[in-house]
């Protein structure tokens, strides 16, 4: 009966659009508010919710959202991107390898493959699709890429595991350079394929370079 009302307690909160760290936090506590009997106190799940978050090494995770809330607001993807694209686009795949070169970047400060995706994708999408890609393969780039955000180190997920299971953070992100780069690598191989195959506007590309140059001086 108790787990009945708990899941339909749950269903109605989400039905109401309650933030879903609100909702986790009603549903964890409300087993002990409906039925006194229940096994564990409300207090005592209220004291261990706040146990822990007392941990040095997931203090890192709100910095690393703040770092990357900064370099999208302040416009720090767009001038990676600029910068990758000014100098790799007069060459096959350019565009798309200045794409990855910039999810590589920004997820190596971030550390989240989402943040990646959201601040890299918002910028270079419109450019991919003004140079005449297509919308497929851009977005399939950009998401791809994005999860570099997880593999390049720092990582959130590497934060999370090592907090969890004891593993040493340090290692996994020394673990986490290569494979990250390789990745890279990869992506930017296929795009030279794709487009090599599919062919691309130099044009459109050469006027989108020139732009750059004009703001650069």
């Amino acid at each position: 009966m108790l787990a009945g009302i708990i899941i339909v307690l749950f269903i109605v909160l989400l039905l109401l659009s309650v933030p879903i760290g609100s909702t986790l936090g009603i549903i964890s506590i409300a087993p002990s508010l409906i039925d006194h009997d229940f096994g564990i106190s409300a207090e005592f799940i209220i004291r261990s919710m706040f146990g822990g978050i007392d941990s040095f090494a997931l203090l890192a995770i709100p910095m690393f959202v703040l770092s990357g809330i900064i370099m999208a607001r302040g416009g720090i993807s767009k001038k990676l991107f600029d910068t990758f694209s000014y100098f790799l686009a007069d060459k096959t795949a350019g565009i798309p390898c200045a794409v990855v070169v910039t999810c590589l970047f920004y997820g190596a400060i971030s550390g989240s493959a989402p943040a990646t995706v959201a601040a890299v994708g918002a910028m270079s999408m419109p450019v991919m699709l003004r140079l005449g890609y297509e919308k497929k393969f851009s977005t399939a780039l950009v998401a791809v890429a994005g999860g570099l955000g997880v593999i390049i180190p720092p990582s959130i997920p590497y934060i999370l595991y090592g907090s969890a299971t004891g593993a040493s953070v340090s290692k996994m992100f020394i673990a986490g350079v290569i494979p990250g780069i390789l990745v890279a690598v990869l992506l930017m191989g296929y795009c030279v394929y794709y487009c090599k195959k599919n062919g691309e506007d130099k044009e459109k590309i050469k006027e989108e370079v020139n732009s750059l140059k004009e703001n650069d001086s």
